[in-house]
């Protein structure tokens, strides 16, 4: 029996999928009846042969946008999963989970409820949007968080110990595995001969520590006379930090760094497959897609020591780790990598054996189809 999925959350699709996107709903239609997805934005709804894509239309206002989303959706919701026959509600965070919750306690409804879980979503909503009164708001949605929690089915992580402490606090089944990466577009098609520059994949903003990657670079370049480019991939939604980062190259006249801004799957996938190694500076992370990613362009990386990161790509999984803020591991790192030629041809193969096992052809609709067997085992 084929079921119908519906996930509910405010990522952005656009008007028209990507390729990756695509992909995703493509293999994932092939395990259920139907995918539904219900997100927020002034956007044409997409409706093709493998999901269905409804947006709820925003205001100018922040606030009155994330009032309506989380807290006063109810009726729309509730009519939605009743025409729709919906089986199962993913709710990308225990937030998005609240009208689910109450619907499926008041109305007795008999849908299926998982909550996602990528990480420290207090950190990330209170860190990137500008909120007053952080601590009452932060306190509001602790509370808000143990009664979706206490109330789902089951809980969805990324981060193993972290999704397994989640699951034992409140009693709930639980299973862990990584968000969608596109196998079809992430794959190696170049050799390691062929390969130059150091590479970063990733949002300009102080929590992906990328001003410390630009010191960390500015010192091994002076060590060793490194001639190729430091890339830098991404968007750069915080202005501020992003003139610190561009300032400090100037003012220190530090040669080959290229600001590359924001690219498309395909042309990411094109860098990783021309770099020679990937790196990273967070100070959080779930499980970071980027390592998948990279790993199946066998493309090893460096990375500082924490939580989502150390466990599952650092010994086994092809990244070499340096404690986090300290520039001379992460430089003495670089300089083993580019020293060491059988030590890099390891990791290499490494990386690419763990992201083929994360997130090679059809893992991604199986880890769905063990979560509709968990909800559903007796």
């Amino acid at each position: 029996m084929k079921r119908n999925l519906l996930f509910y959350g405010t990522t952005d699709y656009g008007e028209e999928l990507s390729n990756s996107d695509r992909n995703k709903f493509k293999e994932l239609s092939g395990g259920f009846k139907n995918i539904f997805v219900l997100s927020q934005g002034n956007k044409n709804n997409i409706i093709n042969e493998f999901v269905k894509i409804y947006y709820l239309k925003k205001t100018s206002s922040q606030f009155l946008n994330y009032l309506n989303f989380y807290f006063l959706n109810f009726m729309f919701f509730k009519r939605f999963i009743t025409e729709n026959h919906i089986d199962i509600v993913s709710a990308k965070d225990p937030i998005s989970a609240l009208i689910p919750t109450v619907i499926k306690k008041i109305t007795k409804s008999d849908f299926k409820l998982i909550i996602e879980h990528h990480g420290n979503f207090l950190d990330l909503l209170l860190t990137q949007k500008r909120f007053y009164f952080k601590s009452f708001i932060s306190f509001f949605l602790k509370l808000i968080s143990n009664f979706t929690y206490k109330n789902c089915d089951i809980i969805r992580g990324v981060h193993e110990d972290k999704t397994i402490s989640i699951g034992e606090k409140y009693k709930k089944k639980y299973i862990v595995f990584p968000a969608w990466v596109d196998n079809k577009t992430f794959v190696n098609s170049n050799s390691l001969a062929e390969r130059k520059n150091i590479i970063f994949v990733g949002n300009v903003i102080p929590r992906k520590g990328v001003l410390f990657l630009i010191k960390a670079f500015e010192q091994f370049s002076k060590n060793t006379s490194y001639q190729d480019k430091f890339l830098i991939v991404g968007d750069h939604p915080n202005t501020n930090y992003s003139n610190i980062c561009r300032n400090y190259i100037e003012n220190n006249k530090i040669n080959n760094i290229e600001f590359l801004m924001k690219k498309s799957p395909i042309e990411i996938a094109e860098l990783m497959n021309n770099s020679e190694v990937l790196v990273m500076a967070s100070s959080f992370e779930g499980l970071p897609r980027v390592l998948i990613e990279s790993g199946l362009c066998k493309l090893p990386s460096i990375s500082s020591d924490i939580d989502g990161i150390s466990t599952p790509f650092g010994s086994e999984g092809g990244t070499m780790l340096y404690e986090e803020n300290n520039i001379d591991e992460c430089v003495s790192s670089l300089q083993k990598f580019f020293e060491n030629n059988t030590y890099k041809s390891k990791i290499t193969d490494q990386s690419y054996f763990l992201s083929m096992q994360l997130s090679g052809q059809g893992r991604f609709l199986k880890n769905w189809k063990n979560v509709e067997s968990k909800l559903y085992d007796k």
